[in-house]
């Protein structure tokens, strides 16, 4: 909030001396830059009163911004650890599924490896 008024006197400042050829053209703009400033005063209590979670970032201190910040940071870094996470398991579950295939294989191998083992067997015994 401070940046922007800063920035208003300075854009009204810049303004009033371009257009303004008396004292009394420079003052009466500045009374209506007050005036608005006022309003928007006036704008910004209304709307506390109506919802206090519409200004309620306006009201914090730099302290609160800066532990606001910090916690949403770390519940950032432990996103992005959770999605490390995800992208390892999804590759784990690959793993799985491309060893249950090797299984498969194998077993079926060693099916054939019986089946032909016990008809070799049969016929020796004839």
């Amino acid at each position: 909030l401070c940046s922007i008024t800063l920035f208003a006197a300075y854009v009204s400042t810049v303004y009033n001396m371009a257009i303004a050829t008396s004292n009394i053209q420079i003052i009466s703009t500045a009374v209506v830059v007050l005036f608005v400033t006022e309003i928007d005063r006036w704008i910004f209590s209304i709307l506390g009163a109506i919802n206090e979670d519409w200004t309620a970032h306006a009201a914090l201190s730099e302290d609160e911004m800066k532990e606001q910040i910090t916690s949403q940071q770390e519940e950032v870094r432990n996103l992005r650890k959770i999605l490390e996470m995800i992208q390892e398991s999804q590759v784990q579950r690959e793993e799985i599924t491309s060893q249950q295939k090797e299984i498969k294989q194998l077993s079926e191998i060693v099916e054939k490896i019986q089946v032909l083992y016990a008809s070799a067997h049969s016929e020796d015994v004839y």
